[in-house]
């Protein structure tokens, strides 16, 4: 059987632009286009105009995505039209970076209204220097995944410094992608993120799922648009 036709999106919430998550990213994704038939863009968050959510409700009363134009606009409708994801960060403050939260609180008509994210392939990953926080970052990009139904199914993380070999934390010459199991996580997560997209892809096409009048959002409310999207 043929595979079927994929697309992954990988998103990398980093500052810094050509840095150790975009470096990292641009390996995950190339893993994932080693496999036919798929597909990968890349995106960094570096220098982009990422407004913060204001929680207005505009979204919510109007029904609408956010009023607020800026690069959020065009990296939302990616995501909608990615089968699978990997979102990568460097840990800061034992968290992700504040871009990613920044990106993903702009969806929330998607969460509450459209569904576009649900049932997107998720596969996570962190660079860190010590190490430290990698757990807690990890867990924050799962759960913004969880809220819009997204489907986490893998995570990798790498460090780039020689902490990764129990040396002390100079850094690296090529940072992260000295870290040979670090590497090797990402790359497997890559992977995995294309074997779940295409089976999710496949039982898309074969009309498998659970009836429209279930589908359901986090709050568990149904998604009023959800039809347009399913009928496009």
């Amino acid at each position: 059987m043929e595979a079927v036709p994929i697309k992954i999106v990988g998103i990398s919430a980093t500052e810094i632009k050509g840095g150790n998550c975009d470096k990292t990213m641009e390996e995950a994704l190339k893993t994932a286009q080693s496999f036919d038939h798929v597909e990968t863009e890349f995106i960094t968050l570096a220098e982009k105009e990422i407004m913060v959510c204001k929680h207005c409700q505009w979204c919510i009363e109007h029904r609408k995505p956010c009023k607020y134009k800026d690069d959020t606009t065009w990296i939302l409708k990616k995501m909608s039209e990615a089968d699978g994801m990997i979102w990568g960060s460097p840990v800061w403050s034992h968290t992700i970076a504040p871009l990613m939260i920044n990106l993903i609180s702009r969806a929330r008509y998607s969460a509450f209204l459209g569904g576009e994210l649900r049932d997107k392939v998720l596969g996570t990953y962190v660079v860190s220097w010590f190490g430290v926080g990698e757990e807690m970052a990890l867990m924050t990009l799962e759960a913004l995944g969880h809220n819009y139904l997204m489907l986490p199914v893998y995570r990798g993380w790498a460090r780039v410094s020689k902490a990764a070999f129990g040396q002390r934390p100079e850094y690296m010459e090529h940072g992260a992608l000295d870290d040979t199991s670090g590497m090797i996580r990402i790359k497997t997560m890559a992977k995995r993120v294309v074997e779940i997209s295409r089976k999710m892809k496949f039982a898309e096409q074969a009309g498998i799922g659970v009836p429209e009048d279930e589908i359901r959002s986090i709050t568990t409310g149904r998604f009023p648009y959800w039809h347009k999207k399913a009928n496009k």
